[in-house]
């Protein structure tokens, strides 16, 4: 059989990039984990090795979005299965899915993932006090030509006057670059807790889309 072309440079550098990054939070994660393995003070050891396991997580996930990007299909319910798993891992958030068997081709599955992993980041940060447990919950449907993703927790809740398009924080900066890709919709909203949702196209979904830019709208 006639040998595959090689891929494109711009797509040998981008996972050249993505198995970088990896290896590099991997090697932050070891040089934390030796750290605290010379220290005396429980809580600072606890401190440290805590905080490897996170690193540690964050690097798994960034694997896992980066092996499903160029995958010509993937199914969204157990892709998001897994991605909570690992979400778990990265923000000590208990996790939850519900979620359809929608077909999307990898880039779309990978943007919906950084929106999410974006979203657990915030929710782990500022949803439940500080060593309060907390959840997160992920649904995923189909609502006519549409597809419909809500992240939610319940916690403390966005507050009055909290306003998506006016929020300058990086996660969501991210996550409204994400839907802008996607040419969606995002709604945010209080309900017992925090309840963000992206809606796209099902035509956005069901073909490759062109590279991620985060630059905001001209």
């Amino acid at each position: 059989p006639a040998t595959p072309p090689p891929p494109p440079p711009a797509l040998d550098e981008r996972r050249e990039i993505d198995h970088r990054l990896a290896n590099s939070l991997q090697l932050a994660a070891d040089f934390l984990a030796f750290e605290q393995a010379r220290l005396e003070d429980p809580r600072a050891r606890a401190a440290l090795q805590q905080t490897a396991a996170r690193m540690l997580a964050v690097g798994q996930l960034h694997r896992f979005l980066s092996a499903h990007r160029d995958a010509p299909n993937v199914n969204l319910e157990p892709f998001l299965t897994e991605l909570c798993t690992r979400i778990v891992g990265g923000t000590g958030l208990s996790c939850s899915v519900d979620a359809e068997p929608v077909i999307v081709p990898g880039e779309t599955a990978q943007q919906l993932g950084i929106a999410i992993n974006e979203l657990a980041m915030n929710a782990a940060k500022h949803a439940y006090r500080q060593g309060e447990p907390g959840g997160l919950h992920v649904d995923c449907h189909r609502d006519g030509e549409s597809l419909r993703l809500s992240v939610y927790d319940h916690g403390e809740g966005l507050g009055d006057g909290f306003n998506a398009e006016g929020a300058t924080g990086l996660g969501l900066t991210i996550v409204k670059a994400v839907t802008r890709q996607l040419r969606g919709s995002l709604e945010a909203h209080d309900d017992h807790g925090a309840r963000f949702t992206i809606t796209i196209p099902l035509t956005a979904a069901i073909r490759p889309e062109p590279p991620r830019s985060f630059a905001p709208p001209s």
